[in-house]
């Protein structure tokens, strides 16, 4: 049941009996920003660990095992063109226990709380929390940005969409930005975002639909100035042709990263063979890049691919000896014209369809599943069902996997060495 609190602020209950959890996730939406997106970062870690009825980490964590231990997380994350910062707990259902405790409603008004009831005084969040969590945050990007493969993933990145720097950014920001923000500034921010953000409520589980509407209607949310819901696409800028660059650093093992247009977009014509197609080039273990790059000819570590639906890309990534630059970029492209001119057996399709329907069956086994998906055919406007998911994939087709394939592009490579590349 969808049901709009104000304009631009929806309230979307899914009833499920399948679980002996609720689980409640508030999506705050907005177009992505450069500007705006570590503040977005640090906002999720402030309220995440504090609040004004729960001054601390302590008082927080007994309020929720006070709840019989539900479980409350914040972050951030981009969709194409779009931002969010979510906040989600999960509640054990109170008909499962022996308790007259309303479980579920504490779990709204703690969320209500932690959202409208921020550690801050006269107009900024509370100076000391505001300072630990600018820390922690800070510790966070550079303990990911230690990580080398995900630098060269960075690096591919600010490559492939050098024409928007909000497109380049992660989605937790930068600590050059971190070091810019205050904590009358980020607080400043937070209000225009409660008042501007699309607001997204998802509620997943054994619920008393009508009080879980009451509860939400009671907060009095404002219509959003501007109505009109976020693109859900950003549309990659084909270049038509391929530019790599490259850089040394201290490490043992090479890192080459491919960046491909593949103008292919979440549920529309070509996504399911899209999804065929990705398996069947690097997504799994049964892979062309997988069994002929990594196995049979040895020249990488790992090989694998990925989809991003959202922006119109496919990426590859692969560990590599630095000498063999120049073989791995070629087999890897004899893998994508292989399955462009059909060299793949029925047999390989088969098991690689199998795969995705193991996984897509699988994940109907947890709770948050059904709540994410809520929200993008929110953002998307796209619905299906299980049923017409599974029939679309076992429908594919060796020419519509052609087709897809004839789509790619190759447009960025990053290369990231430890010695100078032999090229």
């Amino acid at each position: 049941m969808q049901s709009q609190l104000a304009a631009g602020v929806q309230l979307t209950t899914v009833m499920s009996h399948q679980f002996k959890t609720n689980q409640i996730i508030v999506n705050f939406r907005t177009p992505i920003n450069r500007a705006t997106i570590t503040q977005r970062a640090l906002l999720a870690n402030l309220l995440e660990t504090s609040a004004a009825d729960y001054p601390d980490q302590r008082a927080l964590a007994h309020a929720l095992a006070g709840m019989y231990g539900a479980a409350f997380g914040a972050g951030v994350s981009r969709k194409g063109p779009t931002h969010s910062l979510q906040l989600a707990i999960t509640v054990p259902n109170e008909r499962f226990l022996a308790t007259e405790q309303p479980l579920t409603a504490q779990a709204i008004q703690f969320l209500q709380n932690v959202i409208f009831r921020p550690l801050a005084q006269a107009g900024h969040f509370d100076e000391p929390t505001f300072a630990r969590q600018v820390t922690n945050l800070k510790a966070s990007i550079k303990s990911v940005d230690d990580d080398k493969q995900y630098y060269a993933a960075q690096q591919l990145n600010a490559a492939l969409f050098a024409d928007d720097v909000a497109q380049q950014m992660p989605s937790y920001g930068t600590v050059a930005d971190l070091a810019t923000l205050t904590a009358t500034g980020v607080y400043t921010y937070y209000q225009q975002l409660l008042a501007t953000d699309q607001v997204d409520i998802i509620m997943m589980g054994d619920l008393d639909e009508a009080a879980v509407l009451a509860q939400w209607q009671a907060i009095g949310f404002q219509d959003r100035p501007v109505t009109t819901k976020p693109a859900a696409f950003y549309r990659h800028q084909n270049t038509g042709t391929y530019v790599e660059t490259s850089e040394v650093q201290a490490l043992s093992q090479a890192k080459l990263n491919l960046g491909y247009d593949l103008p292919v977009f979440y549920r529309d014509e070509h996504y399911y063979a899209a999804l065929v197609f990705n398996e069947l080039f690097g997504g799994s273990p049964l892979s062309k890049l997988f069994m002929n790059v990594r196995e049979k000819a040895s020249l990488a570590y790992y090989a694998s691919s990925s989809l991003d639906t959202f922006r119109g890309v496919m990426k590859v990534q692969a560990g590599i000896d630095g000498q063999n630059h120049d073989q791995v970029l070629a087999i890897i492209a004899a893998q994508l014209t292989a399955i462009q001119a059909g060299d793949f057996t029925d047999e390989l399709v088969a098991q690689v369809k199998l795969g995705l329907i193991n996984d897509f069956e699988s994940s109907l086994d947890s709770q948050r599943t059904f709540a994410v998906q809520a929200l993008i055919d929110d953002l998307t406007q796209r619905t299906v069902t299980d049923a017409e998911w599974l029939r679309q994939i076992k429908a594919v087709t060796r020419d519509q996997i052609k087709a897809v394939a004839q789509l790619v592009t190759l447009n960025q490579g990053f290369f990231l060495s430890g010695a100078t590349a032999c090229k």
